[in-house]
């Protein structure tokens, strides 16, 4: 592969292409038309059933298109030239990273298998300084069992894995539904850091926009109908006090600033999770309370004695008379 820093290449670039859902008549895409740069962090936005998860998948290299064409890092991977090989980042798909709503279905992820071994499988003992990192933003323990882990937290472990090893392109699908805000924040903070050090470029659909301000960003696209119908860069949406409507569309975006409740949500959990302390803090609080569970003091037992009386006694006092 090229060395991305010194690549002049397009990220993406895609030319008229359009997508038809096998044995339908029915447009998924129609005459898209893309051009990201590396080192970008992109938006995409649009409702349910605008295309967005078909043109990630497709980036992805997981569906085919038959019209118009697609370049990864000037690479066309859907090209069968004999000399494909010799052709400039040809092995761009070792560099892609797909994360879609998918894995969570996988009987895989919910059975009794450590996230410790399933981190490892895939290279995080290949890439410490990445996997210790990952496990500190999106705060888990590696010791949990994958059986015992509530839909959030297998979450976390999925984009882990797929982050640990080095990407240049990421396409991220609804997957940062299931994070609470806190870690969200924090993982967005770190793949834009991705983009500004390692010149890596990210797309991302997401119908959750709190905490996404303008240094998260660098362009937003939005998709209708499986088409492209809005395509802005960070410097052309301007946020203006005094609009008197929520937003006005033109060469330029202006957005007047809404109330919100993230940052309060965002205090709340940042002081619960201060509270809570590390995962080892939380590790030895569980230990201190199935210790005390354990070893009960000789008050724990007063209603153990074989005094029924007692025990009928203790219960009449604690119903409410009518």
């Amino acid at each position: 592969m090229t060395d991305h820093l010194e690549d002049n290449s397009l990220a993406i670039e895609a030319t008229n292409f359009t997508y038809t859902f096998s044995g339908t008549n029915k447009f998924g895409l129609e005459n898209v038309s893309l051009a990201l740069e590396w080192g970008t962090f992109n938006l995409l936005v649009g409702p349910n059933g605008a295309g967005k998860s078909t043109l990630l998948k497709i980036l992805a290299g997981k569906t085919l298109i038959k019209a118009g064409s697609i370049k990864l890092g000037g690479f066309d991977p859907f090209s069968d030239n004999r000399t494909r090989s010799q052709q400039h980042n040809s092995d761009i798909n070792q560099y892609i990273t797909y994360l879609g709503t998918e894995w969570a279905t996988n009987s895989m992820v919910k059975r009794d298998i450590s996230v410790k071994v399933l981190i490892s499988s895939i290279g995080g003992d290949v890439y410490p300084e990445r996997r210790d990192r990952l496990i500190d933003i999106l705060d888990f323990d590696p010791e949990w069992s994958m059986l015992n882990l509530s839909d959030g937290e297998r979450r976390r472990v999925q984009i882990a894995m797929g982050l640990v090893r080095p990407w240049r392109l990421l396409l991220i699908d609804e997957v940062t539904i299931d994070l609470d805000v806190i870690v969200r924040q924090k993982l967005l903070n770190y793949l834009k850091e991705e983009c500004n050090d390692r010149r890596c470029t990210v797309v991302y659909a997401t119908h959750i926009f709190d905490g996404i301000d303008r240094s998260c960003y660098d362009r937003i696209i939005h998709l209708s109908e499986g088409a492209i119908v809005d395509n802005y860069e960070t410097k052309d949406i301007i946020y203006d006090q005094t609009l008197q409507e929520k937003v006005q569309l033109g060469s330029q975006v202006r957005v007047k600033p809404t109330e919100s409740l993230y940052p309060l949500a965002t205090r709340w959990l940042s002081d619960d999770l201060s509270l809570r302390g590390t995962r080892d803090d939380e590790k030895a609080k569980m230990a201190k309370r199935h210790s005390a569970w354990e070893n009960k003091g000789p008050n724990d037992n007063r209603f153990l004695d074989g005094n029924d009386e007692r025990l009928k006694q203790y219960f009449k006092s604690t119903r409410s008379h009518k």
